[in-house]
């Protein structure tokens, strides 16, 4: 759901506010918290504003070290549109995600408060045991960009354009590693902050794994309008077969050698691809298209 949409939503009902009443959180013993859904009428000098915020409270388990880790994840969405006699003429701002983590003690108490975070978004998805998936509509033309918090610092994982498939692979051995492959392209709401201001910065290729960054990759398109010709590059990322098809998954046996290319597929038979070496993307000894360029930075 879009801002307007959720305006529309929103405007539709009767501007009320509940309170859903508990005891209010004091520190490492207390048993509940409190959270509220509230929507507003509010007047500035600008004119007319409805302010709507709600709570959510989850569980996640993810994995710490040799343990894994219950926490409850209290999530707080608000957003400020402007009333207006059209509402489906103005383009509404985007909304701003409040995060706090709670570790749970199984005998029956929340511990101390162990992160918290403020950032833009308009919806929170708890993708345990992954992490947070926090999204943020984008408007008119832009696309939506989704990011991924680690559930242990609420630090960033990763950012990707909505509808850019994940890839993923596996190292075996004990215990047994999981990566992930995240690409993030202009246009969204978060180019600036995620590409710079660099824009023959088209895009980032981020890999993941245990919680943590391994890589962070700038894709550069050395073209008189690099990120308007690039929104036209294809959402096919994988890992390149002998068919052509490109999968999504790979399994690597450190005891049976082999050579694993990442490939992302622009289409008009354009690809950029990396080979896998030693758990790392070798950008080194990357094919890359015409004007395209790999930069790696730091994590």
């Amino acid at each position: 759901m879009n801002s307007k949409q959720a305006y529309a939503s929103l405007a539709a009902g009767i501007f009320a506010t509940v309170t859903n009443i508990a005891p209010a959180y004091a520190g490492g013993a207390s048993m509940s918290v409190q959270g509220t859904a509230e929507a507003k009428l509010e007047k500035d000098g600008n004119g007319l504003y409805l302010r709507a915020s709600r709570h959510t409270f989850e569980l996640a388990q993810y994995a710490h070290g040799q343990q894994t880790r219950t926490v409850l994840v209290e999530g707080e969405v608000s957003h400020r549109y402007l009333v207006t006699d059209d509402i489906g003429a103005v383009d509404q701002p985007n909304g701003t995600v409040k995060l706090t983590i709670r570790p749970i003690d199984l005998s029956g108490h929340f511990g101390s408060i162990s992160a918290t975070r403020e950032i833009p978004g308009d919806e929170i998805k708890n993708e345990s045991p992954e992490g947070i998936n926090v999204i943020e509509e984008g408007c008119c033309a832009q696309n939506s960009a989704e990011s991924m918090l680690s559930f242990d610092t609420l630090k960033t994982l990763y950012v990707r354009s909505g509808g850019m498939p994940l890839t993923t692979y596996t190292i075996l051995g004990k215990p047994a590693l999981g990566r992930l492959i995240a690409i993030y392209m202009s246009e969204t709401p978060l180019d600036e902050e995620v590409l710079g201001k660099d824009f023959s910065v088209v895009a980032l290729i981020t890999v993941t794994g245990e919680g943590e960054v391994l890589q962070r990759i700038r894709v550069h398109y050395n073209r008189a309008e690099p990120r308007g010709e690039a929104r036209d590059w294809s959402y096919e990322p994988g890992w390149k077969t002998a068919s052509g098809k490109l999968d999504n998954h790979t399994v690597i046996d450190p005891a049976k050698p082999s050579k694993p290319v990442f490939e992302w597929n622009l289409g008009d038979g354009k690809a950029i691809e990396i080979p896998l070496v030693n758990d790392r993307l070798d950008i080194a000894a990357a094919k890359l298209p015409a004007n395209v360029t790999l930069e790696a930075i730091a994590k």
